[in-house]
């Protein structure tokens, strides 16, 4: 049985991960159509073909860790989340302290004090909890 803390940190891992595959912002007066619309062109048309590129897309379960993610970042102040979030997308501590102005072992100490407050706070709520469970 892997404990409440490795759960909450494989979650916004795959949060993060989820946040690469979802889509990007439209521009506001471009048309809905032209985005859909996707010219190729046959392999016999010399010069002119394109292989269609691969898409990656989010599954059911990562937008429920994405989902899941934003509900226990906001139970921390705006620094934890930046710090929880800038380890879920594989920063160093180093390259964190650069970015808030603290040291790689403040930094440390400030990730998993976060992770330990949202861990209590998710013991007082049951519904969180079972959301966690799940995943």
């Amino acid at each position: 049985m892997t404990s409440i803390l490795e759960k909450l940190v494989k979650c916004f891992e795959t949060a993060a991960r989820t946040d690469r595959y979802l889509p990007g912002l439209k521009r506001p007066k471009g048309g809905a159509m032209y985005s859909i619309l996707e010219v190729l062109y046959s392999r016999n048309e010399h010069g002119f073909y394109n292989k269609k590129g691969m898409r990656l897309q989010a599954n059911a379960k990562m937008i429920t860790c994405y989902d899941l993610a934003i509900d226990l970042l906001s139970l921390v102040d705006v620094q934890e989340r930046q710090i929880i979030w800038s380890k879920a997308n594989r920063f160093k501590y180093t390259q964190i302290g650069r970015m808030l102005g603290f040291d790689r072992r403040k930094v440390k100490n400030l990730y998993f004090s976060a992770l330990f407050k949202i861990e209590n706070k998710l013991k007082n709520d049951t519904k969180l909890l079972a959301k966690v469970d799940k995943i």
